[in-house]
């Protein structure tokens, strides 16, 4: 009867013991989820405040857990080592198989189990979110025709370093164009424009290849205004600019564009006039940047203009960070029906905006520490 109570105490124990941990497992997810891949957002990082206190109360709890994990440790050891199933009858004398048996269990089972429970609790989020940050780099836009990587200025780069836009091909991860975003003469205009071609424009997709080549920001009036660049008949190596977009934009909370744009492909006959389209854009959440500390987070869909709801089109994402390099975000892009739309006033015109908020992310989060 002592020896079954015993047995009792020890099984509530170790389901105690085992609820604390399963609800730290949880508890890392949503910070690790909350950190990588924040949109849309939580209840935990649905503010600032939110997540800071997340993020604390995660960690205070960890390093207490840890030291729980620390004696259960040590009291599963003593229950091991005199346990039957691991020494025979008598743990005095262990044959050499049991003993064989038991230091191959210690080593290849037991102490894995043992340092993830005495690390994973206190340190996972230190551990996790790098690893969970370097396959969403890598994997996040697999399901996206295109992305985009960010790459701005840091604190340490001279002025004539560009801050640019670099456009790939999801398939072949191929550097199709670059973009940069300037500041002009009036800091309240900003161009974002073409660069340069990295790939022959012969070998670009039509609906992957850029015509609108220049995009206006007018912080003053929050209004937007593009250029396209056309060859002046289809094939031929002459071109001509014309206006092909205009709208506006609120850049505060609930990020959101109106666009009215006659963006065409590379290879349409300008003696056919292309149809003008409107969309309308907004953001999934309220926040898509929490301070200069912090990159732009965000997705884009379309709005039906009839209910003023979001549909399920996701025009853009931004991805993560890189690894290392605060100053480079990827942003998958994905555009909407309308062919040419990936490289159209819809994923452009957002996508300078997220840039030029990625110059000030890059900027801040490069300064030397002791002004960090």
């Amino acid at each position: 009867m002592p020896i079954l109570k015993e047995h009792r105490c020890r099984l509530i124990l170790l389901t105690v013991w085992f609820v604390f941990i399963l609800g730290q497992a949880v508890w890392l997810y949503f910070y690790v989820k909350a950190s990588v891949d924040p949109n849309p957002r939580t209840a935990v990082n649905r503010t600032k405040a939110a997540f800071t206190g997340f993020e604390i109360m995660m960690f205070i709890w960890g390093f207490f857990l840890s030291c729980i994990n620390l004696t259960m440790v040590w009291t599963i050891i003593f229950w091991v080592a005199m346990d039957p199933l691991f020494n025979g009858p008598d743990w005095r004398n262990v044959s050499p198989r049991r003993k064989a048996f038991k230091w191959s269990f210690a080593i290849f089972i037991a102490f894995p189990i043992c340092a993830c429970l005495l690390v994973l609790p206190g340190f996972g989020g230190w551990i996790l979110v790098p690893l969970a940050q370097s396959w969403a780099w890598d994997h996040r836009c697999d399901s996206y025709p295109m992305y985009a990587v960010l790459d701005a200025r840091s604190f340490k780069d001279p002025s004539y370093i560009p801050n640019v836009a670099k456009f790939y091909q999801t398939d072949t991860n191929q550097l199709l164009f670059t973009y940069d975003v300037n500041e002009g003469t009036d800091s309240d205009l900003w161009m974002f424009a073409v660069r340069q071609f990295n790939t022959p424009s012969g070998l670009i997709p039509v609906d992957q290849y850029p015509t609108l080549q220049s995009i206006q920001y007018d912080f003053i009036n929050t209004a937007l205004t593009g250029n396209c660049t056309v060859p002046i008949s289809p094939g031929s190596s002459n071109t001509t600019t014309m206006a092909c977009m205009t709208g506006t934009y609120n850049p505060d909370k609930w990020l959101s564009f109106n666009v009215t744009s006659i963006v065409p492909l590379n290879n349409t006959d300008l003696s056919t006039p292309v149809p003008s389209s409107t969309t309308l854009l907004r953001t999934v959440d309220k926040e898509w940047v929490f301070g200069d500390n912090n990159a732009p987070a965000l997705i884009l869909r379309t709005v039906n203009p009839v209910t003023d709801q979001l549909t399920d089109q996701t025009v853009l994402r931004t991805a993560v960070t890189k690894r290392g390099d605060c100053t480079a975000l990827k942003v998958c892009l994905s555009g909407t029906a309308r062919l040419g739309s990936i490289v159209g006033a819809e994923v452009l015109a957002p996508l300078g905006l997220i840039l030029i908020r990625q110059v000030d992310h890059a900027r801040i989060c490069t300064l030397p520490s002791s002004t960090y």
